[in-house]
């Protein structure tokens, strides 16, 4: 005979289990009560794997916990009640509440910047009160709001309908409706009331829920502030308008609340607002911001066109500086970089700068050295290779050097060994150089001594002035050598003065004549037409002394300015 630990050996070999193991396996299935609750604690994983494999649906779960439910409420829906009463109150009223504050937060953050007398009178309401700011602007806002309207199955307390304004946030509608009719089935049995217990408003702090029974339906509406006596009225006309139309879904409901998706259109209708009318008033604060804004754009304006009139004439003074060529310009800040050409014998910018209010720091010349061809350029490096005597002039005409004046002879022998330094003449002329001049200071004096006195009417000359005419001929004829000797561009003005006494126009018609008359006997003489100009003057005119009647010669400028 083997002994026992070999058939327990034996029988852990056979079968796998223990004889302890073996005895909680006959337990079990002698036992219903022990087997139920070891499958008590498989189920729910059990369930779960079937969901995950596709086997089993959340639908088609859904019915038996849904009629499970519906039929213990049906049964005991005191119970239910019972149940959820300690945790529904609380819950209700912290959503409730925190829907509230988020809604002030977000009214109290966009008037927190409002400054007017009116916000000022509602912070001090806020301070006396004891009241948040936000909760005083709310309530002088409007005069009632609706922001949610439920729909409620009578029977079971279920939200069949939800509907809020554009400007709530959702609340847990599924609490409130439990909580009304917990509230309702609480009053019923506690005061022991025969029929059933209606209940048909409820305040909570600054709100008020109104609530409108129905034969299967009861609508609940909740409203900040104090609505109409009317308003009664549209809860009645909307929970009747459901009824009508949806009676038959309401006697026969079995928990879908799907079919309820319609009657969004009669309880949007309870969805009603009143806000207080505004005064309209100038935006002040608006206004006075705008008015700041637009002076600073316009200083800023103003300073950039002001800096920018100041360097466009910089610039075009630096470009009229004979040897500068600019090509480009950048602005940097408030930094201008300058960038183009210039000559090494250019004169210095700093002085028109200056003279053009500008600061150094303002502005950087990037500027590239080149030689340039400007006639006064040419003439200062040819007086840097030449170096001329004090006495000696040079002068460019078309890329010709001129050269005049007086030097030693010497000094004149250089001019062709140092002639090719120079950039931009082709060749030069020394023909006035050690020239002797002529003397031609005394025709100015000559023309300007003769004067010829007429009497009334008379325009030719007589024998006495004719004499005088040939002498003032001898000056005149001279007039364009004295230009070409030294360097000038003088005329004649002829002037023949008369008075306004009598007839102004015959007066200055005769005086005209004679100047006229001058004129056409020089040019006969040999004195060129554009060296002579006519000109009539009265007496009243000028402070000094002449004789009427006369003709005088004074030689000026080719524009002169008249006396």
């Amino acid at each position: 005979m083997l002994e026992a630990g070999k058939l327990n050996e034996l029988r852990k070999l056979l079968i796998g289990l223990s004889q302890d193991e073996l005895n909680r396996l006959q337990k079990l299935l002698n036992d219903p009560h022990e087997f139920a609750e070891e499958l008590s604690t498989l189920l729910p994983y059990a369930i779960r794997k079937m969901i995950e494999k596709g086997e089993l649906t959340v639908d088609t779960l859904l019915p038996f916990v849904e009629d499970a439910m519906h039929k213990s409420i049906q049964k005991n829906p005191q119970r239910l009640a019972d149940i959820l009463f300690p945790v529904m109150g609380p819950a209700i009223r912290k959503a409730v509440s925190e829907d509230l504050k988020r809604m002030i937060a977000a009214i109290n953050a966009s008037l927190e910047t409002g400054f007017s007398p009116k916000t000022i009178k509602w912070r001090l309401q806020a301070l006396t009160s004891k009241r948040s700011f936000a909760e005083i602007v709310l309530a002088n806002s409007y005069v009632y709001h609706v922001s949610h309207v439920f729909l409620i199955h009578r029977e079971t307390g279920l939200l069949l309908r939800e509907e809020l304004a554009p400007e709530s946030n959702p609340l847990e509608s599924d609490l409130i409706s439990s909580m009304l009719t917990a509230i309702r089935d609480f009053a019923h049995d506690s005061f022991k009331s025969a029929t059933p217990g209606t209940l048909d408003e409820i305040q909570v702090g600054e709100l008020k829920i109104l609530v409108e029974q129905g034969p299967f339906a009861v609508l609940a509406a909740i409203i900040e502030g104090q609505p109409p006596a009317d308003y009664r009225l549209t809860l009645m006309e909307t929970i009747e308008a459901v009824h009508f139309n949806h009676g038959h879904d309401l006697e026969k409901f079995k928990g879908d609340t799907s079919v309820f998706v319609h009657t969004s259109k009669f309880l949007q209708t309870s969805l009603i607002k009143e806000k207080k009318e505004k005064k309209a008033r100038p935006p002040y604060i608006i206004i006075v911001l705008l008015i700041l804004l637009l002076t600073g754009a316009g200083y800023l304006v103003v300073q950039k066109t002001m800096r920018n009139i100041k360097f466009n004439k910089f610039v075009s003074k630096i470009e009229a500086i004979p040897g500068y060529h600019l090509t480009d310009y950048e602005i940097k800040g408030k930094l201008i970089i300058i960038k183009g050409l210039k000559d090494p014998l250019a004169d210095d910018y700093t002085q028109i700068a200056y003279e053009s209010d500008l600061d150094a720091k303002q502005f950087r010349m990037n500027l590239e050295p080149f030689i340039s061809a400007d006639s006064a350029i040419i003439i200062k490096r040819a007086e840097k290779a030449l170096r001329p005597p004090v006495d000696v002039q040079l002068k460019l005409e078309k890329d010709i050097l001129i050269i005049s004046g007086t030097s030693s002879q010497q000094w004149q022998n250089t001019i062709y060994d140092n002639i090719s330094a120079i950039y931009g003449i082709d060749r030069i002329d020394i023909s006035g150089l050690n020239q002797q001049k002529v003397d031609l200071q005394w025709i100015i004096p000559s023309i300007e001594k003769h004067q010829f006195i007429f009497d009334i009417n008379v325009v030719l000359l007589d024998n006495e002035q004719q004499i005088q005419f040939d002498s003032l001929v001898k000056a005149a004829v001279n007039l364009e050598a004295y230009n070409q000797l030294y360097d000038k561009k003088l005329a004649i003005y002829v002037r023949s003065f008369t008075n306004r006494n009598g007839n102004i126009e015959a007066n200055e018609r005769v005086a005209s004549k004679r100047a006229e008359e001058f004129m056409m006997l020089l040019e006969k003489a040999g004195v060129k037409k554009e060296l002579l100009k006519a000109q009539v003057l009265f007496a009243e005119d000028i402070t000094e002394s002449v004789y009427l009647r006369s003709v005088h010669f004074a030689v000026f400028d080719t524009k002169p300015t008249q006396e």
